[in-house]
């Protein structure tokens, strides 16, 4: 429908106004569906001259998009690295469809790293100024997020409070390599070095949710720069979310607590609250960091155990097999007999009973069988290994 649309409005030479239409309606839709309300706010801190935070928040034709960027201190450029970035974000999402989240937002980020480069690199000098990215975007109800750097996104639902992103700092991989424990990481030298982010190198590590979250009401999303995480803690930062406050008072109380702590660095939050979802708040959601760990660990664990169970019926089941092969030639014309038979008073008859059916034995002689059925009074044989025939007494009637 809209590639008949866009040939026919090219003929008549009017792109621009169904360019426009298109982005208008997609907007409407978006307004009519949409289930969340944004806070954002950015602070230079108590300490650094300098702002190089930025973030933005936009409608698009691809849904409704959050970045948030932490230009690097200390290298010429970093404030201009995060507004190139928004800049370059914002046009690509906004000019055309694209039907994979991932794809788009890929793309987004990777057209962003090299236009950061290409615009405020010298290559002569080889000095990229760099930046942070966190980025969110909500499309059908649903959260998709990536980032590149230590720059962070959460997720707070009920009482709970989840990183979803992980730092691409030199701290976090010395954790993740247990080469340090959690309580020096908090106060490392080089807490702040990352190794990851736009500008810095030819090809960014961009890390994008493969599981997108639905949201419950009142649900938040918090984007924040490490001026917020270096402050407060995360049990700090659930206990603001929690609160009874909308969600102004919340953003502007983080920031308020991260200057209140130190504000050693540039604070910036964008604050994202959902309503009208349909969906009770408090349920687990669905993400890739450490939950994805977590679920494949579980599938491992019950992989393990099934594999262990089967492992052990089939090895009794070899043994058991092994043994009744052994017995069966050491014992040629065995059968298994419970009370073949016994006098009943009442009608001066022989009943005749038989005990477990194993399977008919192939080697006892013609004369045998003759003389088993008649005892038994069955045309099937009974064979137990190990047991001799066992010939009732007889009674006199």
């Amino acid at each position: 429908m809209v590639f008949v649309l866009r040939i026919f409005i090219r003929i008549k030479g009017i792109i621009i106004i169904f360019t426009n239409y298109q982005i208008v309606l997609s907007v409407s839709q978006t307004q009519q569906l949409k289930i969340y309300r944004v806070f954002g706010k950015s602070d230079k801190g108590l300490v650094r001259k300098e702002n190089q935070d930025a973030f933005t928040y936009f409608e698009s034709i691809n849904g409704a998009v959050f970045v948030l960027c932490d230009g690097m201190g200390g290298i010429s450029g970093g404030k201009k690295a995060a507004k190139q970035t928004l800049k370059t974000i914002e046009k690509f999402i906004s000019e055309d469809w694209q039907d994979n989240e991932q794809t788009l937002i890929k793309e987004a980020i990777e057209l962003a790293n090299k236009q950061v480069r290409e615009k405020l690199g010298d290559t002569g000098t080889n000095i990229f100024p760099g930046t942070t990215l966190v980025l969110v975007l909500i499309r059908d109800n649903k959260v998709f997020y990536a980032h590149a750097g230590d720059s962070r996104i959460y997720y707070q639902t009920g009482k709970k409070l989840f990183q979803l992103t992980e730092d691409h700092s030199l701290v976090m991989k010395l954790l993740k390599e247990k080469k340090i424990s959690r309580e020096e990481a908090e106060n490392h030298v080089r807490k702040n070095v990352i190794y990851n982010a736009l500008g810095i190198n030819e090809n960014v590590i961009v890390e994008i949710s493969q599981n997108p979250i639905s949201p419950a009401d009142n649900d938040f999303i918090l984007l924040c720069s490490d001026g917020l995480t270096g402050e407060l803690s995360d049990e700090k930062i659930l206990s603001v979310l929690k609160n009874d406050s909308d969600i102004q008072k919340k953003g502007n109380l983080l920031i308020k607590k991260a200057l209140a702590n130190g504000g050693s660095d540039n604070v910036t939050v964008q604050l994202i609250q959902f309503y009208n979802t349909g969906k009770k708040p408090g349920k687990r959601y669905r993400s890739d960091s450490g939950h994805k760990k977590k679920r494949i660990r579980r599938i491992a664990g019950f992989g393990f155990v099934f594999l262990l169970v089967n492992a052990i019926l089939m090895l009794n089941y070899f043994y058991k097999n092994k043994k009744l092969e052994t017995q069966n030639k050491s014992a040629e014309k065995t059968i298994v007999s419970y009370e073949l038979s016994f006098f009943k008073k009442s009608t001066k008859q022989n009943v005749y009973t038989i005990g477990r059916n194993i399977y008919t034995y192939p080697e006892i002689t013609k004369n045998t069988i003759i003389d088993i059925l008649r005892v038994n009074n069955k045309r099937a044989l009974f064979f137990y290994p190990g047991e001799k025939i066992k010939y009732p007494k007889k009674k006199n009637n």
